[in-house]
């Protein structure tokens, strides 16, 4: 019986072994071989920093004898010079002060993105789009006298600023729209402020300057040495236009030394307005000690109006502390802005605690006191912001 099962199987497996055999010999094993030793075979490595200013950028394999070519397709958008990078920040703040004053004895929550287009055109240069979108209101301690945190674009992302930079050399201009004569001045401060009014180092009007259709630009003098200049309009978009009599102008010009452990930087501004012009001196400095308290910036500002007011002045003083757990102490003091030898000196006192908490994550707790003048309750803020990197 087992015998008779052997001899019906034995035809049928003949039968299923015999295509395969034709099968094998029509097959080309040369190709074959050709395919499997191709010189080439590239793969295009997706960089997520960068993207393609295709729609669908197509790859193209290797051709060999057997398959002429293999392409791929491969979804983006941009340029590949083009970088974008982002921020969101949110804050949790109070107050108290003077309600005849407007201060919001409140607490109140706000958010802050902004979103950085770079494109590198010849890879000396930087276009650079800022977008940003905010609900900041517009209160004593987050608004543009307090924390100056957020943006007014509202909860619409908007272009806020337009610039272009280009190196030549030891030479960098920057020119664009919504742009700070002093972002290409080098300064001389270590020291990061909290609140608004000393984040400037006590010289907002001249090593702070800030700007709107604007040219500046900087240059490496050697040996420490930096020296940045530009000027400004704010009325572009108006019939009184740029650099006219009727238009209000701002002009310019730092220089500046930096060594391993200190620094110090000089500058000159003109505030040139329809009604008077203005000119400020500032002087930064900071040292490097390196110990418990890691560095010391001062500033100090002058203001002299060709009116009939009279001269004014500004100063600070900020220490910056070692590492204390994961962060660092940032103490400072300094007047509220600009006063008279004959007006009361009104002081602000602000201390605030900034550490990472990842490589993209960081926050800065905060908290300052704002003299006002007698009669008046102290203005006393404190302030959580939180911000992600991406």
């Amino acid at each position: 019986m087992k015998l008779f099962t052997k001899l019906l199987v034995a035809p049928a497996a003949l039968g299923l072994i015999a295509p395969i055999s034709v099968t094998a010999n029509e097959l080309d094993l040369g190709g074959i071989d050709n395919y499997s030793s191709m010189e080439e075979f590239e793969v295009e490595e997706f960089n997520p920093s960068t993207f393609s200013n295709k729609l669908a950028s197509e790859t193209t394999f290797s051709s060999n004898e057997l398959y002429p070519s293999i392409s791929t397709t491969e979804a983006g958008s941009f340029s590949e010079t083009t970088v974008m990078s982002a921020t969101a920040q949110f804050a949790i703040a109070g107050a108290s002060g003077d309600s005849t004053l407007g201060d919001e004895e409140a607490i109140h929550v706000a958010y802050y993105y902004d979103m950085d287009l770079d494109t590198s055109f010849t890879g000396e240069d930087n276009l650079n789009v800022g977008i940003e979108a905010g609900n900041n209101p517009d209160t004593a301690i987050l608004g543009s006298t307090g924390l100056d945190f957020g943006t007014a674009a509202g909860n619409s992302l908007k272009v806020i600023d337009i610039n272009y930079t280009r190196s030549f050399g030891d030479l960098t201009v920057q020119v664009g729209d919504s742009l700070d004569i002093s972002s290409q001045f080098t300064g001389a401060c270590a020291y990061s402020g909290f609140h608004t009014t000393l984040s400037d180092c006590g010289t907002g009007a001249s090593a702070g300057i800030e700007g709107d259709v604007t040219l500046t630009g900087n240059y490496d003098l050697g040996n420490g040495f930096t020296v940045g200049a530009g000027m400004s309009g704010s009325e572009g978009n108006t019939t009184n236009g740029l650099f006219t009599k009727e238009s209000a102008d701002l002009y310019a010009i730092q220089l500046a030394y930096a060594a391993d452990s200190y620094g110090a930087a000089v500058t000159y501004a003109n505030s040139d307005t329809t009604t008077t012009d203005t000119t400020y001196w500032g002087l930064n400095g900071f040292y490097t000690i390196g110990s418990v308290i890691d560095s010391i910036s001062v500033g100090y500002e002058t203001g002299n109006p060709t009116s009939s007011s009279a001269d004014t002045s500004n100063w600070f003083a900020g220490i910056t502390t070692d590492e204390v757990g994961p962060g660092v102490i940032n103490l400072g003091v300094g007047t509220v802005g600009h006063t008279t030898s004959t007006a009361d000196e009104l002081l602000l006192y602000e201390v605030s605690y900034g550490w990472d908490i990842n490589d993209s994550m960081s926050a800065t707790l905060g908290a300052f006191q704002e003299e006002r003048a007698t009669g008046s309750e102290d203005l006393t803020g404190l302030a959580l912001t939180t911000t992600f990197s991406f």
